[in-house]
């Protein structure tokens, strides 16, 4: 007998050994160090002039509304206005078109028509400011310069993109550079309510053309400083996909009356316990975009970390569990469930007899808009709570969307794209990840396999919080490395090679 427990302990310790040695070995074999990459000059352009034209754009209140009514058309008129008369050769010798009123399309020409488009794009559009609050250290459509910033509305989503975009062709056509590959350049004008009118609408005139572009450029991704735990260089992330969307309505209907005799269970009550419920049960975490994105970034993680993500299975759960204490790491987990409006009752002594609210989801690749549906209506499981989308009373009506196609991170335009972004940003560290917000590039998917999401500036976490906020602005060192890098940027991607057949 003490023979067998002394075999049975060293068969158990065997395998303990191997087990061990099994995770050692694929935390080493998990994510090699980035290659370094060829120091590169990039050209040095006058920052505070192009502050200066930045903060004239800013000036404009191009804010979308989906009433169309609401929106002011003079303003977007008089951004065009402004570009003509900034960039005089981009209207001289590119063709310009405009779509639906006020978005903008760019074409210039390549010399080698067998060579797929590139194509960059940005949206006119931003989101309403409140004038009136205190906060604002200087009025948000100023475009004041100030403390090395220009300060407005736009400064970071996204009228610094397009500027930088317009001021990077300027340059080209003024030093005689003609691209090989035809060049696209889509400007929408309500990015911040969906772009059906704008990006969609000029995609769906490249189709029609027969267009179909190599790769695009978007906003998404950007550098970001101290947003990932474990990890102190820069992190330059660029968006290979984003997630879907679907706002659903939750409606309830109970007999009303007067507050002093309610009955037992009242429709806000109802409603109430629904959407706890949907808080209560989110959908499940899943690591494969963590993993994805971490296969680039891994080795740049401490050891504990580095061996839990590179034996997920062994350690998932306890890597969901970690990661979902972050509310920006629980987002690329999972699809996530967001309660963002409720309507019930006019006064205080009276029960309402209708209660409604909204739920926002943004959907994870492998979800879709049919499978959230289900799943609302399965975790609510009460029959007096009616689930229809937010707008419309079918799924395939509403303006919700499934996740964007997954961009291929092995193409030469992700990997030059890549490069260019360590070569801008010495240190950066950089990997494919997953956009949580949405962005116009999705609606390009019928024209083109690499929708890339990535804007060459460096956020700080304090940058972060000002996008869509107060105190929106961009330092002048920012607004003149996008420059650069977009005119870096359309010297490699505009010349590329065709890929081998």
């Amino acid at each position: 007998m003490g023979t067998l427990f002394i075999s049975i302990g060293i068969g158990l310790l065997a395998l303990v050994l191997f087990l061990a040695g099994f995770v050692i070995l694929k935390t080493a074999l998990f994510s090699p160090p980035q290659k370094n990459v060829t120091p590169r000059e990039f050209l040095l352009v006058d920052r505070k002039s192009i502050a200066e034209r930045l903060g004239l754009a800013i000036q404009y209140k191009t804010i979308s509304d989906n009433d169309p009514k609401k929106i002011d058309g003079s303003a977007f008129l008089g951004l065009h206005r402004l570009f003509q008369t900034l960039y005089p050769a981009v209207h001289k010798q590119l063709k310009y078109e405009t779509i639906n009123d006020y978005s903008l399309l760019y074409t210039w020409a390549g010399t080698d028509p067998d060579l797929e488009p590139v194509m960059l794009i940005g949206h006119l559009d931003v989101v309403p400011a409140d004038e009136d609050d205190p906060a604002w250290e200087y009025p948000p459509f100023s475009g004041e310069l100030a403390d090395g910033f220009v300060w407005g509305r736009g400064a970071l989503d996204m009228k610094s993109a397009v500027i930088g975009i317009f001021e990077a062709v300027e340059h080209l056509l003024k030093e005689g550079f003609q691209p090989e590959r035809t060049v696209f350049l889509g400007f929408g004008h309500d990015e911040e309510i969906s772009g059906q009118h704008g990006a969609a609408a000029i995609a769906d005139l490249l189709k029609s053309r027969g267009v179909q572009v190599g790769c695009l450029l978007d906003e998404g991704g950007a550098v970001y400083e101290g947003v990932l735990a474990g990890i102190d260089a820069p992190l330059g992330l660029i968006g290979i996909s984003e997630k879907g969307y679907l706002s659903l309505r939750l409606t309830v209907n109970q007999d009303g009356g007067h507050s002093s005799i309610p009955a037992p269970e009242t429709a806000i009550g109802i409603l109430s316990r629904a959407i706890a419920r949907l808080e209560a049960r989110p959908l499940p975490a899943r690591l494969e975009v963590v993993e994805f994105m971490m296969s680039y970034l891994g080795s740049a993680l401490p050891f504990i970390q580095r061996m839990a993500l590179a034996n997920t299975w062994l350690f998932g759960g306890i890597v969901k569990k970690q990661l979902a204490q972050s509310n920006v790491m629980n987002a690329s987990l999972r699809t996530t469930t967001a309660p963002t409006m409720i309507n019930a009752g006019v006064k205080d002594n009276v029960l309402p007899a209708r209660a409604e609210a909204v739920v926002n989801f943004r959907l994870l690749p492998g979800d879709d808009m049919a499978s959230v549906y289900q799943m609302v209506q399965e975790r609510i499981n009460d029959d007096r709570v009616s689930v229809l989308p937010f707008e419309g009373d079918l799924l395939e009506g509403t303006s919700g969307w499934d996740p964007s196609p997954v961009a291929d991170a092995e193409s030469p335009y992700f990997i030059g794209l890549a490069r260019l972004v360590q070569e801008a940003f010495p240190g950066a560290l950089t990997a494919p990840y997953l956009v949580v917000g949405g962005t116009d590039a999705r609606h390009y998917a019928p024209v083109t396999e690499n929708a890339f999401r990535f804007s060459p500036i460096v956020y700080d976490p304090t940058d972060i919080q000002r996008v869509h906020a107060v105190n929106e602005r961009l330092s002048f060192e920012n607004s003149a490395r996008m420059v650069s890098f977009y005119i870096a940027y359309l010297q490699e991607m505009a010349s590329l090679p065709a890929e081998p057949a």
